[in-house]
């Protein structure tokens, strides 16, 4: 497979290389999506870097991914998705499924993964800061 997943603490890092088919990249991603800590996620890094598309990826097959991306939804609500791409063709295919605005994550491209961390970082969800622990708070109890 020419793609590889790492689970990371709250999110997924998902490089892909070498010619990626339609197939493959809808491989990946039902192997994201099957996984018990999708649900949970609150990014996705997607790494074109060493990759390209082969000819039988199309703007179709792409519009397809992200209303699947929509159907699942509420397994992760407040995902952000940050692309890492740098070759114009592999632009071209994520600039048109951001363009979209079907699939309902926050996307944005970049040029390096560095670049892609920094802006997840500086993102925070409301959703991802969980409200602190707090006690249950018992009531006296009266012996009548």
């Amino acid at each position: 497979m020419p793609y590889r997943i790492h689970w990371e603490g709250h999110g997924v890092y998902r490089r892909f290389y070498g010619v990626v088919t339609v197939a493959e990249f809808f491989a990946a991603y039902q192997e994201m999506c099957r996984d018990v800590r999708y649900s949970g996620i609150r990014y996705i890094i997607s790494d074109y870097l060493e990759c390209e598309p082969a000819p039988d990826l199309t703007e179709g097959h792409l519009r397809q991914f992200a209303r699947l991306e929509r159907l699942r939804f509420y397994d992760s609500p407040d995902t952000v998705q940050a692309n890492v791409a740098t070759d114009p063709k592999v632009l071209g295919y994520v600039r048109y499924y951001e363009s979209l605005r079907i699939s309902p994550y926050c996307m944005a491209d970049f040029a390096t993964v560095e670049e892609a961390r920094h802006w997840i970082a500086s993102h925070p969800r409301h959703e991802w800061n969980s409200p602190p622990l707090r006690p249950v708070q018992q009531q006296p109890t009266t012996h009548s």
